[in-house]
């Protein structure tokens, strides 16, 4: 194995050498595995590290949880991500085959695929989830289990999906954690919010309502840049506590998912939490989402973002009667929302879009 290997996007492939050089230089640093994450609020990105040791362990728990020792699996997602990059170790882990969906996404491709190899495990992004469901596309008899991560999948979409025969399972993961923490079984039905936690998983709740881990696949180290163009490292000690920065519930086992707590500003003097904010008007809106643009007076300002105008107007105007004026949204801006290849949020090109104008807004 290369001393170092690391995944990045297109994108992101020339600031990857500059960090591998960096790393390269640090010669008390083991082989590591290093996957780019932007994290989902869009912010600048990192490295984030995993000796091999602990890839083999979050492949290994993932085989035992979903009892997935027989069967190949089919790979629709790109490499560089650890939710694409993990298929592969969890094939080797049970001594399967991974066939690769090669070129751009196609859910009739995809489907064929499957078919064709008898793959019986696949993971997918809930975009392509819905693609399979919008097309009608009937699932291959030969499949056991769907891991869909990246983001949560709608739950009428997910029986839909089970309606045409494809055993999709949510899970709830990150790229700390070399992807899973708590996955449901395909046996499961389709929607519970409490999901069974993974085998090698250490769980708590901390007293602020954050979910704290440890375990054999806790990443190692994460690089990261500042604006200066000089990097870092932070290193994770083995069998050490690691606090997230997601808000969860634990039961007998399970967990259940609430929102991210990374996104605080202050409006008109006052602290805001912008993901309660959107978590809130999501129960009205769910495919919209909530960002901030310049305020003269107050600071910043919310704007509710997504492709369903009358909906969303709704959802804010509903919102905006029940809280104090700070908390309130001022501004609609309607229009499909960016996402990536794996279908996650592109909060980065959102807030640009709406900096310079090419995305409108309008006052509510």
């Amino acid at each position: 194995m290369a001393r170092h290997i690391l995944h990045a996007p297109p994108h992101l492939f020339a600031w990857c050498e500059r960090v591998k050089a960096f790393l390269d230089g640090r010669k008390d640093l083991p082989g590591m595995v290093g996957f780019a994450s932007s994290g989902s609020s869009g912010n600048p990105p990192k490295m984030i590290l995993f000796t091999p040791d602990a890839l083999q362990a979050s492949a290994r728990g993932a085989v035992e949880h979903l009892s997935a020792w027989r069967g190949d699996w089919c790979c629709p997602l790109p490499l560089y991500h650890v939710g694409g990059s993990m298929i592969g170790w969890r094939a080797r882990e049970a001594g399967a085959r991974v066939h690769e969906l090669s070129g751009k996404w196609d859910a009739v491709r995809y489907a064929d695929l499957v078919r064709q190899t008898g793959s019986a495990w696949s993971s997918l992004v809930p975009a392509q989830v819905v693609d399979l469901v919008r097309q009608g596309i009937e699932a291959p008899a030969c499949l056991r289990g769907i891991v869909v991560g990246g983001g949560s999948l709608e739950r009428e979409t997910g029986r839909m999906a089970r309606r045409l025969g494809w055993p999709v399972v949510q899970s709830y993961g990150m790229t700390e954690a070399a992807s899973q923490i708590a996955t449901a079984l395909p046996g499961d039905e389709f929607g519970d919010e409490w999901l069974p936690v993974l085998p090698h998983w250490n769980l708590r709740v901390e007293e602020d309502g954050l979910l704290a881990l440890n375990g054999p696949a806790l990443f190692s180290g994460i690089v990261t840049e500042d604006g200066d163009g000089v990097f870092s490292l932070s290193g994770n000690e083995p069998g050490a506590w690691w606090r997230s920065k997601d808000l969860v519930e634990l039961k007998g086992g399970r967990l259940r998912f609430i929102r991210r707590v990374d996104r605080q500003v202050k409006i008109l003097g006052e602290l805001v939490d912008i993901d309660a904010v959107e978590h809130a008007l999501r129960a009205v809106a769910p495919d919209s989402c909530v960002e901030t643009v310049p305020d003269e007076r107050a600071g910043l300002a919310l704007v509710l973002c997504g492709p369903q105008e009358a909906i969303m107007r709704q959802a804010a105007q509903m919102w905006n009667a029940s809280v104090p004026g700070y908390q309130r949204v001022r501004f609609l801006s309607c229009g499909e929302l960016p996402r990536n290849e794996m279908g996650k949020l592109g909060r980065a090109r959102l807030r640009e879009s709406l900096s310079n104008g090419a995305r409108q807004k309008t006052p509510i």
